[in-house]
């Protein structure tokens, strides 16, 4: 004669009775019940975890950092191949992106801010008024804007060259962006600046790009 046990070690799936091989939730269940509950994964390493002496280390100095705000692709393109230098943190927004907030955010803002004038497609240069308190904090922002001298209608008091560190207008090309971040830099540091990352092998330039 058969009989059922109707201990309390038996799973129920309270959306379909006891559990059986057809429910996910109750084979879960017996799993971690068990004792084989998947271990989690982890993106590092804990290395010497017991350790009770924490040796100095030795920090170097913080990564020039740049932030490329640039409308078009093309110049976007630019900017980003100018900035391309040994030991440079550089990070390239798109349009749907938010520079405020990143100029906002800890451990302060970038030492570069690169920002155009369409970008966002702002009509009234309103986010260069917003990131105006930082320049006091030692951004500096170039500004790629087709007019430097004139401002937008209904501000008269921003005129783009006066809401920028430097403020150039078109045509943008790779060799004078890259002189204008450079320039800034030795400003900054007192040091000449760094050589440029190398292309990857086989990288071939649009033909629509300029030195």
């Amino acid at each position: 004669m058969n009989k059922r046990h109707t201990g309390s070690s038996r799973t129920v799936d309270k959306r379909g009775g006891a559990g059986g091989r057809g429910s996910r939730k109750s084979g879960l269940t017996r799993r971690y019940s068990a004792g084989k509950r998947p271990e989690p994964k982890i993106g590092w390493q804990i290395l010497d975890k017991e350790a009770s002496v924490v040796e100095d280390v030795e920090i170097g100095p913080a990564a020039f950092r740049v932030l490329i705000a640039v409308h078009r692709p093309r110049y976007r393109g630019r900017t980003e191949r100018a900035a391309a230098l040994v030991g440079w943190e550089v990070s390239s927004l798109l349009n749907k992106q938010d520079p405020v907030g990143q100029v906002s955010k800890a451990p302060g803002p970038p030492d570069i801010l690169v920002l155009s004038g369409d970008f966002g497609r702002q009509k009234d240069l309103a986010i260069f008024r917003a990131v105006q308190p930082w320049r006091s904090k030692g951004l500096k922002i170039i500004g790629l804007v087709d007019d430097c001298h004139s401002a937008p209608v209904g501000y008269p008091e921003s005129i783009p060259s006066k809401l920028c560190d430097i403020c150039i207008p078109p045509p943008y090309t790779a060799a004078n962006l890259r002189e204008l971040l450079t320039r800034v830099y030795q400003e900054k540091t007192k040091q000449p600046a760094p050589p440029p990352i190398k292309p990857p092998a086989g990288y071939v330039y649009d033909g629509d790009e300029e030195e």
